[in-house]
């Protein structure tokens, strides 16, 4: 129970590059995964065709 409550408990990160999400976007990889990226990131997941969520 500890594990569960320590991961819900910690901040999201960014897909692409870990660091802490302050704007982020929802995408689809090529797994059909849902990730998260954040502003800075968002030109890198469009140039790799992830599909907006």
């Amino acid at each position: 129970m500890f594990k569960w409550f320590k991961r819900l408990m910690q901040p999201k990160t960014c897909a692409i590059c870990h660091n802490k999400l302050e704007r982020s976007q929802d995408y689809m990889n090529d797994a059909g995964e849902t990730i998260s990226v954040c502003y800075k990131c968002v030109p890198y997941a469009e140039r790799r065709a992830f599909r907006k969520k």
